[in-house]
């Protein structure tokens, strides 16, 4: 629910008048854990608070009061929130450390890659790209460049907001820019 005009005075005084009935609606409805990204006290008052001002948006006042009906659409919206902060957390591996130093994921000790070859190999990949992006432009320029960043280890939903443009555009650049690299001499004896 996305407003593009602000508020109207009248529903910023509903809104500033009603601030409690998000930090109720969050203590009576809604298990705050500070450890958890997202379910921290202050982050659901903030969001909270951008329900209390879509209720303000949406309020009826023949229907009910103003309280009890915000109470609900903050309630409905935190519910949201919670479930929509859940489902990211399932796509999120827990690291730490062992009792030797080793890291760890989920409690299992992982393999790590980290050494010297490896560390070269991907600064040599990334010069090599740096080097042919040079010598394109347009959508074979900009493939290599999102190329660069995924190696980097950013997502194809990062480089399209960084670029301030949908994911596909960013897929079909990579795709353009593997199609033209597969042909490229200079590149290809680059890797060899």
């Amino acid at each position: 629910m996305k407003r593009t005009t602000p508020l109207t005075n009248e529903q910023q005084e509903m809104v500033a008048a009603n601030l409690s009935v998000v930090h109720w609606t969050i203590r009576e409805s809604f298990h705050v854990n500070e450890t958890i990204y997202g379910f921290g006290y202050d982050d659901l008052y903030q969001e909270g608070c951008i329900w209390l001002c879509h209720a303000a948006v949406s309020y009826n006042p023949a229907l009910s009061k103003f309280p009890t009906y915000a109470k609900k659409v903050v309630q409905n919206g935190l519910t949201s929130y919670c479930r929509e902060q859940c489902s990211r957390e399932r796509h999120f591996t827990r690291l730490g450390v062992g009792e030797h130093g080793e890291l760890t994921a989920e409690g299992s000790i992982l393999q790590q890659a980290d050494d010297f070859e490896s560390r070269i190999s991907m600064l040599e990949v990334m010069q090599l790209l740096e080097s042919r992006a040079r010598d394109y432009n347009g959508v074979t320029r900009l493939g290599i460049k999102a190329l660069e960043l995924k190696i980097k280890g950013m997502s194809i939903t990062e480089i399209a907001k960084l670029y301030d443009v949908p994911p596909s555009h960013v897929g079909a650049w990579i795709t353009r820019s593997k199609q033209k690299l597969r042909k490229d001499p200079l590149f290809l004896s680059g890797i060899t």
